[in-house]
């Protein structure tokens, strides 16, 4: 007799402990909708605005993951200076990109790169160009992020530099201004110097030197190597919307290959 009860209300249990695991479900599901999210979800390198393209936000994605931090100091003279950088592999070895300006040193010694909170040592300087502003610094890999593979991320067509290079075309770039970041801007094509350097219409301050700068197609355009300057009689004045960027063609990169093929 009781085996014939139990027989009759499995059939009611069994929706009973089906509806209690949809309420817990609905219950939880609440309750995550409405908790904040964290500070790594938010300004994390995924999390792009819908509005954009999924290519765009694939290129927005490359910005962000190659984007790092650089410091760098002078004991003589009891300074820091930060910078922004790129991170990119070439065959099986990782580097980063940055400006010379930003380096006190030319020492490994008293350079750091730091990506998600962490500092990674700079392991060699494999090319310094004074003149054209940048450095090429061998590191190991870093987790967090995902390099650049050069030459194949950065832009070397005709066609492709004719579109990078077309005034009002847009452009964007991740990096560290007035030290804060990392932040990604959107900017405008506004022209070209006599001497070759883009002239980007977007926002920079001191600490954004040495940021890669790309296009929408998610290619490696050039670096982020110096703000213009604007008279009035009032005096001189930095003009922090328009920035000079130098396209990747002017970097030697025979140093980087010959260095690679020593390995």
């Amino acid at each position: 007799m009781f085996k014939k009860i139990i027989l009759k209300l499995q059939p009611y249990f069994l929706i009973l402990i089906a509806t209690l695991a949809l309420l817990t479900l609905i219950f939880f599901g609440q309750v995550r909708t409405h908790q904040i999210p964290s500070r790594q979800t938010m300004g994390g390198p995924t999390n792009v605005n819908s509005s954009y393209s999924i290519s765009q936000r694939r290129a927005v994605k490359k910005s962000r993951l190659s984007a790092v931090r650089i410091l760098s100091w002078s004991q003589e003279k009891g300074s820091v200076s930060v910078s922004s950088g790129t991170y990119f592999k070439y065959k099986d070895e990782h580097f980063v990109l940055t400006v010379h300006h930003g380096l006190l040193s030319d020492s490994c010694d008293a350079i750091q790169i730091e990506a998600a909170d962490n500092l990674y040592s700079c392991t060699e300087v494999v090319s310094i160009n004074p003149s054209i502003d940048y450095a090429i610094l061998h590191v190991g890999e870093i987790p967090t992020h995902r390099p650049l593979h050069f030459p194949r991320d950065f832009v070397q067509s005709r066609n492709h530099w004719v579109k990078s290079t077309s005034v009002l075309g847009k452009l964007i770039y991740t990096g560290y201004p007035n030290t804060i970041g990392p932040v990604t801007l959107e900017g405008k094509v506004m022209g070209m110097s006599l001497d070759e350097f883009i002239y980007f219409n977007s926002y920079a301050w001191s600490g954004s030197s040495g940021s890669g700068v790309f296009n929408f197609d998610g290619k490696f355009v050039g670096y982020i190597v110096a703000l213009d300057v604007g008279r009035t009689e009032y005096g001189y004045d930095v003009l922090e919307n328009v920035i000079l960027v130098t396209p990747n063609y002017k970097i030697d990169w025979s140093p980087l290959i010959k260095w690679e093929s020593k390995r």
